[in-house]
């Protein structure tokens, strides 16, 4: 009987979390997403930093950003280590910057990063050659977050650091679990998210 009743009684606890889990799933899992996301107000900094990744949608927000004249000392570092012979992301990347009209002189490219952290830790190289000590970091929504507190991590207090993600993207929080490339991306960036809460990096 005491068997009976504990297993009615896990029944009905199981039923109290399955059923919200159901019936609020989507509002659940949408929220989850965003937590990946960070955006701060846009103001002016010394530099923007585009990192690769994502086709052109990066890219493209960030040469926006800097035609409108959110970069103070004009200029953009385009972030990517090798891809394949003597190409690298950022090299490929700037390509596509002067396809889009940023002089050649306003780009400083940083080709040897391989991961996020190896962007923020070789970009702060370029910073302190130059002296700036403000940056716009543009990357992908779902990758906003992360991003910042890495860049945040390795450049400390010395450096503003300023999270403009791409406003136009294949990514959409909403119904992304319905999406294998959106499930794909927030799972993948989940995995990195506590690689970075356990190990630092």
């Amino acid at each position: 009987m005491k068997t009976i009743m504990r297993l009615f009684k896990f029944l009905i606890l199981l039923a109290l979390i399955a059923v919200p889990l159901y019936l609020f799933h989507g509002f659940i899992l949408s929220k989850a997403a965003k937590y990946l996301y960070y955006k701060d107000e846009l103001k002016p900094a010394d530099v923007i930093v585009i990192l690769s990744g994502e086709e052109t949608e990066r890219l493209e927000y960030g040469v926006k950003l800097f035609k409108e004249g959110w970069a103070r000392k004009d200029k953009i570092i385009l972030t990517g280590g090798p891809v394949a012979w003597k190409h690298t992301y950022a090299s490929l990347m700037q390509e596509h910057a002067l396809y889009l009209g940023v002089p050649k002189k306003a780009i400083l490219l940083e080709e040897k990063s391989t991961s996020t952290e190896e962007n923020a830790l070789f970009t702060q190289d370029i910073l302190k050659r130059y002296g700036y000590s403000s940056l716009i970091i543009v990357t992908s929504p779902y990758h906003s977050k992360r991003a910042f507190k890495i860049f945040k991590k390795i450049m400390g207090g010395e450096i503003k650091i300023i999270s403009a993600p791409s406003e136009e993207s294949w990514f959409r929080f909403d119904d992304w679990w319905k999406r294998k490339k959106d499930r794909k991306a927030v799972l993948s960036e989940f995995s990195k998210f506590f690689q970075f809460w356990i190990f630092g990096d």
